[in-house]
């Protein structure tokens, strides 16, 4: 990396809510697959985070040609999750149970917030990176490739992430059911 090279990285992170209405369990799955945020493919899910990446670039023009001298990147994040209030007829294992659903959500997008931060932070220290160029447009484009295949590596980890999870989740949350049930025992 050249003396003098700098990043700038700003991250933005913001949490909506949807709500899920019900009193038993069956409702409330129910209420996230109608009311969840829509993703891809016209699916709902329980919880969705958007990831938007930019970047502006400053340039150097020296004798060996022109470099990066600093990066401004940028990432928004925008985690969406659901929210209950739990009505009169609620009983105690359906509140037990969205506790428990609505802490692994928050934690699976948080997982995904962590990947998009890593990614921001590696697209950094590539970006500097890059040797010259003869021309700051040569680099510019060079500069725009490189994001791109990084920006698609980020969203196949992501999806990578997903994938692992879906063969997990299942298992995961009925042992986390079961260490709650068995805490809220008399």
């Amino acid at each position: 990396m050249f003396a003098g090279s700098a990043h700038a990285a700003e991250i933005t992170e913001r949490t909506t809510y949807f709500m899920v209405r019900g009193a038993t369990f069956a409702e409330l799955d129910r209420a996230l697959g109608t009311n969840g945020p829509l993703l891809g493919g016209g699916e709902r899910h329980a919880g969705a985070t958007k990831v938007t990446f930019s970047r502006d670039l400053q340039f150097d023009i020296q004798k060996t040609g022109c470099r990066i001298a600093r990066t401004n990147l940028r990432l928004d994040l925008v985690t969406t999750l659901p929210r209950w209030n739990a009505p009169r007829g609620a009983d105690a294992r359906t509140r037990t149970m969205w506790k428990v659903l609505q802490r692994d959500i928050a934690e699976h997008e948080a997982k995904h917030s962590t990947i998009a931060k890593n990614w921001l932070d590696r697209m950094n220290r590539e970006l500097l990176a890059l040797p010259p160029e003869p021309s700051c447009a040569r680099l510019e484009v060079k500069a725009a490739h490189l994001s791109q295949q990084m920006q698609m590596a980020h969203a196949k980890e992501q999806n990578g992430f997903d994938r692992a999870e879906t063969r997990v989740v299942d298992s995961r949350l009925n042992a986390k059911l079961a260490a709650a049930t068995k805490r809220a025992a008399p």
